[in-house]
This record gives structure tokens, C-alpha cells and sequence, in this order.
């Protein structure tokens, strides 16, 4: 058995996919593929960490070789997949009782005679619970995204702060109330800091470097740029229908995308290198 279907027998053996490997290993999922298809020999640092994340030894992985040890070490095995198959558990039971929290808030808000207050009270509590009912990965990331969806919302409709206000930073004057300018800047933070961490967790992978990969990061650019268009037109425009609260959204998720897609060519491109 050669290094290719080795990796192959092992990542299968443990119902890993080719994008759960190349995630665990930060590589693409076409290198993967030209490991387990021969095309190309992984690292040293790539093997030994396969290894390590595999549970085996270098001979057994480059070699093919089972060590006669092989049916003790089948019971160390289960542990390690045992909190993988409890994250589910715990993840629901969050979901749960935040499902729980959210029929508390909304039914106290109901008896004091507040029905439509209470589902916009319990709906940070209901959006949080779907995330972790739905996603198994990046969880908590999710539910900050949530979280600051919904606080996002209140400002624009309930108070009409929008990141749009901090075009004005120079122009301000006292009558227009700095606490509201200094809320447009905490959502530029905000929108800052979970965009960085984004890109962070999901910039890991390695991206193969071609002309098709450089075309596709060209789109994505002139897409957000495009998306920007109406700020350079009219950037005092404080537009307050939905169209312009899902358009601002819209340019957050072409930026957060295309600087996703950038480091991730970026690492690819130094490892060419």
C-alpha cells in the first residue's frame, strides 16, 4: 500500500472528508486529492502532523505497515472521536435553553401587554438558538454575526445611527449630538473586529495559485467595489427602507469574502513560492 492510499484508508476510516483534512492540515483540498491520487508527496511537517492527527506512526503512514499493536490501540481510539460526537449534544442543549430564554422573555412581555416587543426582545435568543441547532463548526462566531445583526437593526430603525454617520466625523457639530457619532464608530468597530476574525478562521486554507484563481479574486473585488458605487455618488444618503439596510449587508459579505479569498491566494502563493 502506497502514501496515497494510506492517507486515503486512514481519513476514510475516520469518515473525515477531503476539505475536513485539508482544513485540519491548512492546504487545500486539491492537494489532498494529488496526495491520495499520487500526483504529489506532502511535506515532512505535512506527514508528521498527519500522523499526530491520525494517531499512527510514520512507518505505518508512509510505509502502508500496521503495527501488530494495531487491536489495543483500537480501544485509545474511541476517546478521541467521543468529544467530537458529544459537541452535538452540548451544542443542541444550548440551542435549547436559549429557545427557553426566548419564550420567557416573550411571554413576560406579552402579560405586561407588549406582544410585538417581546418578539423583537426574544429574537436575539431565537436567532442564537437556530445557530447552534444548525452549525457544528464556528459557533460562537455565528452567533456574534447574530448578535450584531440584530443590534445593527435597532440602531438603524430605532434610533437612525448608521455607519454612514462617521462620513460626517469632520463636519460634525454639537447640535447633531456626538453620542450618535460615537455609536457609528463602535459599529465600524464592530463590523471591523468580526470581519477580521472571519477572515482569520476561514483565510487558513491554502488556495491553489492560477489565472483562474486571480480572475475569481478580480470578480469578487469589482463586485464589492461596484456595491460601493452609490456611497461615492451620495455618501450622506442616510436611506432607511430595507433595500438600503440589506445593500449594506450585501457589502459587508462581498468584503468579507473577497479578503477570504485573498489571503487564502496569498498563502498559496507563498507556498508556490
Amino acid at each position: 500500500m502506497n502514501l496515497g492510499e494510506t492517507i486515503y484508508r486512514l481519513r476514510t476510516e475516520r469518515n473525515m472528508s477531503q476539505g475536513d483534512l485539508a482544513e485540519a492540515l491548512e492546504v487545500s483540498r486539491q492537494s489532498i486529492s494529488k496526495w491520495e491520487t499520487g500526483g504529489s508527496v506532502p511535506e515532512l511537517d505535512k506527514l508528521t502532523k498527519m500522523g499526530e492527527l491520525f494517531g499512527v506512526s510514520m512507518d505505518e503512514l508512509i510505509l502502508g505497515k500496521k503495527e501488530e499493536k494495531e487491536a489495543p490501540s483500537a480501544a485509545p481510539a474511541a476517546p478521541v472521536s467521543a468529544p467530537t460526537r458529544s459537541d452535538g449534544p452540548n451544542r443542541k442543549t444550548v440551542g435549547l435553553v436559549l429557545f427557553c430564554l426566548a419564550a420567557a422573555v416573550w411571554l413576560v412581555f406579552t402579560l405586561l401587554g407588549g406582544f410585538l416587543e417581546g418578539l423583537i426582545f426574544a429574537s436575539p435568543f431565537i436567532l442564537c438558538g437556530l445557530v447552534c441547532v444548525i452549525f457544528k463548526k464556528n459557533v460562537g462566531l455565528w452567533c456574534a454575526w447574530v448578535l450584531f445583526f440584530v443590534v445593527n437593526m435597532y440602531l438603524r430603525y430605532a434610533t437612525g445611527i448608521t455607519w454612514r454617520l462617521t462620513l460626517w466625523t469632520f463636519r460634525y457639530e454639537q447640535w447633531m449630538n456626538y453620542v450618535r457619532l460615537i455609536f457609528a464608530w463602535v459599529e465600524v468597530a464592530g463590523f471591523v473586529a468580526l470581519i477580521a476574525v472571519t477572515v482569520c478562521r476561514f483565510g487558513r486554507v491554502v488556495l491553489s495559485v492560477s489565472n483562474k484563481a486571480y480572475w475569481w479574486l478580480a470578480v469578487r473585488w469589482v463586485a464589492f467595489a461596484a456595491t460601493m458605487v452609490p456611497v461615492a455618488i451620495d455618501p450622506e444618503n442616510h436611506g432607511r427602507g430595507i433595500s438600503y439596510y440589506l445593500f449594506d449587508w450585501l457589502r459587508v459579505l462581498l468584503l468579507t469574502v473577497s479578503l477570504i479569498y485573498t489571503v487564502r491566494l496569498i498563502r498559496g502563493w507563498k507556498q508556490k513560492k
